[in-house]
């Protein structure tokens, strides 16, 4: 009996440690394959931009990270203040879950909303910049990536008093790979699409 327990109690300790070695080499596996099950819909061309620190902003920048694109301006009295905030809640939800996701803002009223002014509006939902990016520069480039790279419709002209003021946009987050491949649209203004969002940047981090 006393041979026969320590070799029963090393064949258990193997089996326990194969089974581990399975289920560590199967969370890779079952991530990779996650991944390849969500859609490549289009990939995002070149862009030159500034963000609200003042500096160059282009397509690569989003090389080699895993991205959530929105489009708004800091003058939007409807959708847009939510849609800051439900980002802001997906911002934090990355930091708790250590996932490296970053974020980026287009503002699609360009003439009012320089760095200076991005600046302030990020300080306003208290969003950390060092994974957001609040992006302004010439209206016809920001169209361009809007429509032809990421996709979502932009309309109108800024006027004061207007519904909307004057403006329209796709309210839709872009999820990125590092390919700048667009993976996924997520409407914003529905709390389930949110969490799937973060469980499909989840899959596409390396």
């Amino acid at each position: 009996m006393r041979t026969i327990v320590p070799a029963m109690f090393r064949l258990w300790k193997l089996a326990l440690l194969a089974l581990l070695g399975l289920s560590l080499a199967a969370a890779p596996a079952c991530k990779k394959s996650e991944a390849s099950t969500l859609p490549k819909l289009s990939t995002v061309g070149a862009f030159w931009l500034t963000d609200q620190a003042g500096r160059s902003f282009s397509e690569q920048n989003l090389d080699g990270k895993v991205w959530v694109a929105a489009f708004m301006f800091t003058r939007c009295p409807t959708i847009c203040p939510e849609m800051m905030r439900r980002m802001r809640y997906l911002q934090e939800q990355a930091a708790a879950r250590d996932l490296p996701l970053h974020f980026l803002s287009f503002s699609v009223d360009p003439e009012n909303d320089t760095p200076e002014v991005l600046r302030k509006f990020a300080a306003q939902y208290q969003v950390d910049t060092r994974s957001w990016s609040f992006l302004t520069g010439d209206n016809a480039v920001i169209r361009a990536a809007a429509e032809q790279g990421f996709k979502i419709g932009v309309s109108g002209t800024p006027q004061p008093g207007a519904q909307h003021m004057g403006i329209t946009h796709g309210t839709h987050l872009v999820l990125l790979d590092g390919a700048r491949t667009i993976r996924g649209y997520y409407q914003s203004s529905e709390p389930d699409k949110l969490q799937q969002l973060l469980a499909d940047a989840a899959a596409l981090v390396p």
